[in-house]
């Protein structure tokens, strides 16, 4: 019985490896003379329909294909100038450098790293960060030159741009909320995270407020339990017109999100109805809502907070197109991609 078990096996392993081995050889008979790195690849063909990588990628092979070019891009021009350097004695590919004290108290005083440490103490770190910087500058100026020269191709391809697509729907907007490009924040209110993101979020309205709309949208996560009668609180908070004061409150106050605090908070923030304010969280007036916006922010790939899509607006349909920053980032990367939306209007 073992032999015959065994047998089966053998004969299926067999003929998988012939079909395998007959695969290859047919990738082999039709594989191009050339074959060139490309950033959309051909991943299969349906009945004639060539389906290539951007048909069917998301945002985690979106991520990956970005990872893997950035890695290459770092492996590259060690290979290249590796190679020309055995025939090109100008080619240096392990450049070398002194760094002198003057050069790391220099870096001391403009990086104002008085807090991290004295000098002394942070010199050897100074001193083999700066030694990397220049070797790493030399390394790209000579492969540029090179490339330059044409003394190598690169075929080398950045994926092309992923943009997801959500709305603002019911989400309380503010900033210019008639402008094109968008700061749209899925978050919860117990989230620590998310709390340490507000004070960059502050900034970037004080630094974009007339340009840029400011949108927020909830996403409650199932195990902070107070998180979702937080978010119903603030839209009733925003009946009348006191959404910022409590959102900003809750906040700070991560773990007082029960019921009676959220009632307690009413007279903190100013609400001149707090009967009505009550109502609304007991009854769970908006509870729809915030179920909506995380439904929303799942189907645009959310998964967890904080999420900030960050792109172009339409502000009469609500719809939004463009990149999703995950966690709390800090402030340039939030800048940096806003800068290179608002030159797309310019």
């Amino acid at each position: 019985m073992l032999i015959i078990k065994f047998n089966k096996y053998l004969t299926a392993f067999s003929l998988l490896s012939m079909i395998l081995t007959a695969n290859l050889l047919a990738n082999e008979k039709e594989a191009p003379e050339q074959d060139y790195f490309q950033a959309n690849p051909i991943i299969a063909e349906i009945n004639g329909k060539i389906i290539r990588f951007e048909d069917l990628r998301d945002k985690a092979a979106q991520d990956a294909a970005q990872a893997l070019y950035d890695q290459l891009a770092r492996l590259l021009p060690n290979l290249v100038l590796n190679e020309l350097a055995k025939s090109d004695a100008e080619i240096d590919p392990n450049p070398q450098f002194t760094i002198s004290d003057d050069m790391v108290t220099l870096f001391y005083k403009q990086n104002r790293l008085e807090n991290r440490g004295s000098i002394d103490d942070l010199r050897p770190q100074i001193r083999d960060y700066l030694a990397k910087q220049l070797h790493q500058e030399s390394v790209y100026r000579q492969y540029n030159e090179a490339l330059s020269k044409g003394l190598v191709k690169s075929y080398l391809q950045a994926p092309t741009e992923f943009l997801l697509e959500t709305n603002v729907g019911d989400g309380y907007v503010r900033g210019n909320k008639e402008a094109n490009v968008i700061v749209l924040e899925y978050s919860d209110y117990q989230c620590p995270f998310c709390a340490r993101v507000q004070p960059t979020v502050t900034q970037l309205i004080k630094e974009y407020g007339d340009r840029v709309a400011f949108g927020y949208r909830h996403f409650p996560l199932p195990f902070h339990k107070e998180a979702d009668e937080a978010a119903i609180a603030v839209e009733c908070a925003r009946d009348q017109e006191k959404f910022e004061e409590l959102h900003s409150l809750l906040f700070e106050n991560q773990k007082n999100q029960f019921v009676e605090d959220l009632v307690g908070y009413a007279d903190e923030i100013g609400l001149k109805d707090v009967d009505q304010f009550e109502k609304c969280i007991v009854k769970e007036k908006y509870r729809s809502r915030v179920l909506e916006d995380m439904k929303a922010g799942q189907q645009a790939g959310v998964t967890g907070t904080p999420g900030f899509f960050i792109g172009t607006f339409d502000s009469k349909t609500g719809r939004v197109r463009g990149e999703l920053l995950s966690g709390a980032r800090p402030l340039q990367d939030f800048k940096q991609s806003l800068e290179k939306y608002l030159d797309r209007q310019s």
